[in-house]
C-alpha cells in the first residue's frame, strides 16, 4: 500500500513538472497590460493584450491589441504608442502595421521606431518604442511588427522579453472613450500609459500541489 501511494505521488509530480516544462518552452506568450500610470489609474484593466509569437530562434511576431473593459474602449497612439523591453544585445524591427477596428474616422499610421532606451511615463525605460502619426484621431486598436534578434537567439517565447528596471516587459500609450460611441471630433476622455509582464504562476501552484500530496501520502503512511 505504501509503495502504491508513493508511486502515485511520483507520477503526479512528474506529470505536473512536465506540464510546467511545456509552459516554459511555449513559443506563444500572451499577457495583458494591467498596470496604469497615475493619468488613467481610475479606469479598469485590462487596457490591452500583448502576444509574442517566437517563430524561430531569432524571430518573433509581436501583436498589441487594445481592450474593451468596463464600458470603455481603449486605443493606442501618439508617442510611445507601444513599448517593449527586448531581451537581446542587438535587434531590428520589421514593418509596423497599425489598424483601428472602429472605422474610417480613425486613421492610424506608423511614424517612428526607436531602438534606444526611452522612459515611458511612470513605468520605467524600454529599449523599443514605436510612435504613430499623432493623437486620438490617429490611434489604433491593433499594432503588429516582427522582431529579429541580431545579437544571439531566443530559446523559447518566454526569452524574447526582459523586465525593465521597474519590472515591466511591455507598455502602451492608452487613449480611452465610451465603448460604442468613440468620436475623433469629440476627443478622448483621458490618456495615459499602461504596462504589464508575463506571469507564470505554475511553479507556486506546483509546490502547493506537491506539498498537499506529500501530506496526504504521509497521512496514508501513518494509517497503514
Amino acid at each position: 500500500m505504501r509503495q502504491q501511494i508513493l508511486r502515485g505521488f511520483v507520477i503526479v509530480v512528474a506529470l505536473t513538472a512536465h506540464l510546467y516544462a511545456e509552459r516554459a518552452l511555449a513559443e506563444i506568450m500572451s499577457f495583458d497590460l494591467l498596470i496604469p500610470n497615475a493619468a488613467i489609474n481610475a479606469y479598469p484593466a485590462p487596457f490591452a493584450n500583448v502576444n509574442i509569437n517566437r517563430t524561430d530562434a531569432t524571430h518573433a511576431t509581436v501583436t498589441f491589441q487594445s481592450s474593451v473593459t468596463g464600458g470603455y474602449q481603449y486605443l493606442m497612439g501618439d508617442g510611445s504608442t507601444v513599448a517593449l523591453n527586448v531581451n537581446a544585445s542587438g535587434f531590428t524591427v520589421g514593418s509596423v502595421t497599425e489598424s483601428n477596428s472602429l472605422g474610417s474616422l480613425f486613421t492610424p499610421a506608423w511614424k517612428a521606431t526607436n531602438l534606444t532606451s526611452m522612459q515611458v511615463d511612470g513605468l520605467g525605460p524600454f529599449n523599443l518604442t514605436i510612435d504613430n502619426q499623432g493623437g486620438f484621431k490617429d490611434s489604433a486598436t491593433r499594432v503588429q511588427f516582427t522582431l529579429t534578434n541580431t545579437g544571439g537567439s531566443w530559446a523559447n517565447g518566454l526569452a524574447v522579453l526582459l523586465p525593465n528596471s521597474s519590472g515591466y516587459q511591455a507598455a502602451a500609450h492608452i487613449f480611452l472613450c465610451p465603448a460604442g460611441s468613440c468620436d475623433p471630433s469629440v476627443g478622448a476622455l483621458a490618456t495615459g500609459y499602461a504596462a504589464g509582464l508575463v506571469v507564470v504562476p505554475v511553479p507556486a501552484a506546483f509546490l502547493l500541489f506537491g506539498s498537499g500530496l506529500l501530506g496526504l501520502a504521509g497521512l496514508q503512511w501513518h494509517r497503514h
